[in-house]
């Protein structure tokens, strides 16, 4: 059974449940034109910060089961403080949007625009608020789960906006397996709102395929990319991601290949989300 729900929750994965009280998080809601309702996200600051601090900033995008206060009450923000406290992780400000279970798009019939309320009306109020360093040399988006997808695609739609991409659990489909006759696209179209998100899959640009826009796209393919995913996760993530990077060390665009000792779950993501941290801010190496 659980098998079962895995590969029917393959793309909507992230959890939740523990605390969310901690002196380092700002827990707001702000009216988005794009959404044209208001819109939930939490802000984590490091120990100590005060807005006289200007850091970089970290777009972090959850999973379709998951919030903006996922990251709190899962406690990622204590692990962050422990690598920063023994002098291991840079400060940084994380911005955690509401993303519901929108995959990060700009849906295609009109209703919703999740990309649009992040980069056009979320993001600005942050940084002016947290008196964070500009875009897009100190700007960065990871995402986990749905929310890898949602980094990849943001960096497609505005690829000045962030300077490297870290998609953690996500599931990379082509073009060509996302109009496939496969079972598990069938599963994934009787889950999901295909049409009213994207449209008509087959008639999407040839280059917002993943497998030709990191490779052949002037910015992203030589946009610094982070890709990671655990060792016990879904078979179907751990392929996907095998075979995202194998095309990507076919066509010589570098990246970087964390392969974490977890599962698709929060706890696992900590370190991981620790880790694209340090990618983002200098220390990743490329594979």
């Amino acid at each position: 059974m659980r098998i079962f729900l895995l590969i029917l929750t393959c793309l909507l994965f992230g959890c939740a449940q523990p605390s969310f009280n901690n002196d380092t998080s700002h827990n707001k809601t702000l009216f988005s034109p794009a959404m044209d309702r208001d819109m939930g996200y939490t802000v984590y600051t490091p120990p100590g910060w005060s807005p006289r601090e200007q850091l970089p900033l970290l777009v972090m995008l959850h999973g379709a089961n998951d919030d903006e206060t996922t990251f709190f009450r899962y406690g990622v923000d204590q692990y962050l403080d422990g690598e920063i406290a023994a002098g291991k992780l840079p400060r940084v400000i994380v911005l955690n949007p509401q993303g519901d279970r929108g995959f990060w798009e700009n849906w295609h019939d009109g209703s919703r625009n999740y990309r649009d309320w992040v980069l056009n009306d979320l993001m600005p109020v942050v940084q002016t608020q947290y008196n964070t360093l500009p875009c897009p040399a100190n700007c960065f988006v990871s995402g986990v789960s749905m929310g890898a997808h949602g980094a990849m695609r943001f960096s497609y739609y505005a690829p000045n906006t962030f300077a490297s991409i870290a998609a953690i659990s996500g599931r990379i489909v082509s073009r060509e397996q996302a109009t496939d006759g496969s079972l598990k696209m069938a599963i994934m179209r009787f889950m999901l709102p295909v049409n009213r998100i994207w449209g008509d899959l087959g008639k999407l640009p040839r280059d917002g395929d993943p497998y030709v826009a990191w490779t052949e796209n002037r910015v992203l393919s030589s946009k610094p990319l982070m890709l990671a995913w655990g060792k016990h996760e879904d078979a179907d993530i751990v392929d996907s991601n095998l075979a995202f990077a194998a095309h990507l060390s076919a066509n010589q665009r570098p990246f970087t290949q964390v392969v974490f000792n977890g599962e698709h779950r929060w706890v696992d993501w900590a370190p991981v989300i620790a880790e694209s941290i340090r990618f983002h801010l200098g220390s990743g190496d490329p594979e």
